[in-house]
């Protein structure tokens, strides 16, 4: 029973700070991710959008219609949003 309250006694600091780093990670991920999801996103127009990715508005259109590149429809505007970008060119 000593050797037990010993090992206890040594490894019960360890498993603390443990606990304590990979609860703040977390926390500190979950509060990035939230500070993420309220900043306000760009959105581009198809002329934006055809020149960043240097691509004609018929490519632009092809690739929107087949899914690939996800665009946002106000009224008769159409709209690409940042993140959907960065999505399609693969920088998350």
């Amino acid at each position: 029973m000593e050797k037990f309250n010993l090992l206890v006694k040594e490894f019960l600091p360890i498993v603390q700070d443990w606990i304590r780093t990979t609860i703040s990670e977390e926390v500190e991920k979950a509060l990035e991710a939230d500070h993420q999801k309220q900043k306000p996103s760009k959105q581009f127009s198809r002329d934006e959008v055809c020149k960043m990715l240097n691509i004609s508005k018929p490519t632009l259109w092809t690739k929107t219609k087949s899914g690939e590149l996800r665009a946002t429809h106000i009224g008769r505007r159409v709209l690409y949003d940042e993140a959907e970008i960065n999505r399609f060119l693969g920088k998350h």
